[in-house]
């Protein structure tokens, strides 16, 4: 009987992004402003003796998703298995909280959250160098959840580097559609030139932990292809901003847009003025900059403890 162990798989937001290049085999480069949120689905792993058994709960029925092998998760567990000579099996369970289709890394963050309890599980057989490598061939941003907090990413996402950022409130606007990744990099690369797409500029000036401020500017290239995918993202920005929120931004490839505050009362304003929206299926989320530092495993019940 193997006890089971669990991490919160946090989401992300990109609080800056920009186009900076394009390799020969199509990927664009990045620079991106890697920020964790506290919002945060719960991965838990146990060892068993063959095979990967996943299941799958969700706080609510349309943040559902499928278990089987195309799951992050699972992709990520067969390829550590494979990658560190690892004949037994796992056992996971993942609840979702975080909305997927929208940006926010849901599916990446639990994919690393998985990779880190496997190596630990079996006492680290893999550096982190090497975890990251692993994490890669998952997707360009899983190295990042591996690491969490504020990260500056580069290439095309997976070269880190720490970043400092004030903690902050979010509001975070989830539309009832995605925006297919795929689609939206298309809509960019027909129009780009090697410059910027026509994009918005936002800026918010936030309290560090000190007695000074930071200004941060929200930009991100692929805003505007993805209002081509998708026009009701551009009306719903135009909502927002009618509704006295012009400085609302967009998260990854989108869909799902967010709004900073220096502090909760300003998010519960916020919150309030959106409240319409709701009548459109449009949900709301708070939320706020993930605590500093690495998350530590803790045992689970999510497996009952033990399996």
């Amino acid at each position: 009987m193997n006890a089971a162990i669990t991490l919160p798989a946090r989401a992300k937001l990109n609080l800056s992004l920009r186009i900076v290049g394009r390799r020969a085999d199509g990927y664009h480069l990045l620079e991106t402003l890697f920020h964790a949120i506290e919002l945060h689905d719960d991965v838990a792993l146990a060892l068993a003796t063959h095979d990967i058994a996943l299941t799958v709960t969700a706080a609510s029925p349309e943040l559902n998703i499928a278990p089987g092998p195309d799951n992050l998760v699972h992709r990520a567990l067969q390829r550590f298995a494979a990658a560190v000579g690892y004949r037994g099996g796992f056992a996971a369970h993942l609840h979702k909280r975080i909305p997927h289709g929208g940006g926010l890394g849901g599916g990446s963050s639990d994919a690393a959250a998985a990779l880190r309890l496997a190596n630990e599980l079996l006492h680290s057989p893999l550096s982190p160098t090497e975890l990251a490598e692993l994490a890669l061939g998952l997707g360009a941003d899983v190295p990042f959840f591996l690491v969490g907090g504020s990260q500056w990413g580069r290439g095309v996402g997976e070269q880190l580097t720490p970043a400092t950022v004030a903690p902050m409130h979010f509001t975070l606007v989830l539309p009832p559609f995605g925006c297919p990744t795929v689609d939206v990099y298309k809509s960019f690369a027909a129009v780009w030139k090697g410059g910027a797409d026509t994009a918005t500029l936002h800026s918010i000036t936030v309290p560090d932990t000190g007695d000074s401020a930071v200004r941060i500017a929200f930009h991100n290239d692929l805003l505007p292809a993805a209002e081509r995918v998708r026009p009701a993202l551009a009306q719903l920005r135009q909502q927002i901003a009618g509704l006295g929120y012009p400085e609302v931004a967009m998260t990854g490839s989108g869909s799902t847009l967010f709004l900073a505050h220096v502090d909760a009362e300003a998010q519960q304003r916020c919150a309030s003025a959106l409240r319409p929206l709701g009548q459109q299926g449009i949900r709301l989320m708070a939320t706020v900059s993930a605590a500093p530092g690495m998350d530590v495993t803790r045992p689970s019940d999510r497996l009952g403890d033990r399996v």
